[in-house]
């Protein structure tokens, strides 16, 4: 019998008409955001999809969610953890968990609030006028871990007896460049913290961790987080090595695509190398930019 594949996570996992009706999308057919990824077969989690003979149950993604968050569509949200269910209350056999990154880049569910996203819980209706984040506050670490914990345990509840895959978060980088170009302490805390509460509260509820993280790799992004059709394979090929634990397809990484955290800064808050830091942040770290001989 054919393994049906759910897929939960922010807009790295979304394609338009797949992902579930009503979440925000960020891939789509006519490349609006020049990504080149224009068909569902482009997709990190339909190729890992494909690689394990499944096929897709459902795509509970929502564009810009994090994990964190008083209600829908923050990932702990009931609401959210229903979408891994197919369109007919199919459950799923497995599921790819893929999302942190939006708790990274905001530092903290109440700087996503004032900011005014769009994937805010209730909008705009409590954005600040002028609001800026800056360093993240006491607690958010904690606050993350938390909702993580509450999102799989509610993901469990919705399919008890599936495979539950949390992948790691890693760093994109722009496309074109010899160097890494990610922030990694973007707001005051490590990317590296928010992979392992992610580790912690996989293990703790009993479900698996696909560390792509763990292999030190960077893929390639057209704005330094959302992947490009390459950054697509590059995932894919991360994420089905860890899952299935066989040797990742070195034929996607060159030797100058692994990770590196060249700064000593404790945040990126007031660097002049940082891209943004404010409500439309942004993950590039423009000191090492440099021209790649090939895209």
């Amino acid at each position: 019998m054919t393994k049906r594949i759910s897929v939960f996570g922010d807009s790295i996992s979304t394609f338009e008409g797949v992902t579930v009706a009503g979440n925000r999308c960020y891939y789509d057919a006519s490349d609006t955001n020049g990504t080149g990824v224009v068909r569902p077969s482009g997709t990190w989690w339909m190729q890992v999809i494909e690689s394990l003979g499944g096929e897709l149950c459902a795509n509970g993604s929502f564009s810009g969610s994090m994990v964190a968050g008083s209600a829908f569509p923050a990932g702990r949200s009931l609401e959210r953890a229903r979408q891994i269910l197919g369109p007919q209350g199919e459950v799923p056999d497995l599921v790819l968990v893929f999302i942190g990154i939006n708790d990274y880049g905001w530092g903290g569910s109440e700087a996503q609030v004032k900011g005014g996203s769009e994937a805010a819980p209730n909008g705009f209706q409590e954005a600040e006028e002028g609001f800026s984040p800056r360093l993240a506050p006491a607690g958010v670490l904690q606050e993350f871990t938390q909702a993580y914990r509450e999102m799989l345990e509610n993901i469990r509840a919705q399919a008890p007896h599936a495979q539950i895959w949390c992948l790691t978060l890693i760093p994109g980088r722009l496309k074109g460049q010899l160097r890494s170009s990610f922030c990694y302490r973007l707001r005051g805390i490590d990317i590296a913290r928010y992979n392992e509460a992610i580790r912690c509260m996989a293990q703790m509820t009993g479900c698996q961790v696909a560390d792509i993280a763990a292999f030190g790799f960077d893929y390639e992004a057209a704005d330094g987080t959302h992947p490009t059709v390459r950054g697509m394979e590059q995932i894919a090929a991360l994420a089905t090595a860890a899952i299935t634990r066989t040797p990742l397809e070195e034929a996607l990484f060159a030797r100058s695509l692994a990770s590196q955290d060249p700064c000593s800064e404790s945040s990126c808050i007031g660097c002049p190398h940082a891209r943004s830091t404010g409500t439309k942040w942004s993950c590039v770290c423009e000191r090492n930019l440099t021209p790649s001989p090939s895209s």
